[in-house]
């Protein structure tokens, strides 16, 4: 099983950027470090969906517990595709593209910022505490080995 600490860890971390990529969207006038802001956000939500995406849910789609296999599973579905969908908005809005049509931008970087929020927060409160439970399943199963 993954260290949860760190994923809790990487989830404050990501929140704190989305909270500062939120307030930088507030100014009419589009701010020097907006980019410096998305790109950030980017490196640790990637990296962190990585590690969730192709380790952490199909750890528990195996777990013994029929239980945290399906409710893993109805997570993921319900929240898998933000990945995609945040490579989707990087890669629409290039820094001109943001200059140009910047209350766009705001908007749907809001609409993205809204759904990572939902996600993060689904996890944990749901996700990390069935994980904690099939980490201390499985290791209660190995010292009876």
């Amino acid at each position: 099983m993954m260290n949860l600490h760190e994923l809790r860890r990487q989830h404050e971390e990501i929140s704190l950027s989305a909270r500062q990529l939120a307030q930088a969207i507030t100014d009419d006038r589009q701010p020097q470090g907006v980019a410096r802001l998305r790109w950030q956000l980017a490196r640790q939500l990637i990296a962190h969906l990585a590690l969730e995406d192709r380790i952490l849910y199909p750890a528990l789609q195996r777990a013994a517990d029929p239980l945290t296999r399906e409710r893993a599973t109805l997570l993921q579905k319900e929240t898998g595709a933000l990945a995609d969908r945040f490579s989707v908005y990087m890669a629409a809005w290039s820094d001109d593209r943001i200059s140009s049509q910047w209350s766009d931008f705001c908007a749907e970087t809001r609409l993205i910022l809204t759904a990572l929020s939902d996600r993060i927060d689904r996890e944990n409160r749901a996700l990390y505490p069935l994980a904690d439970t099939a980490a201390a399943d499985a290791s209660r199963l190995a010292r009876r080995a």
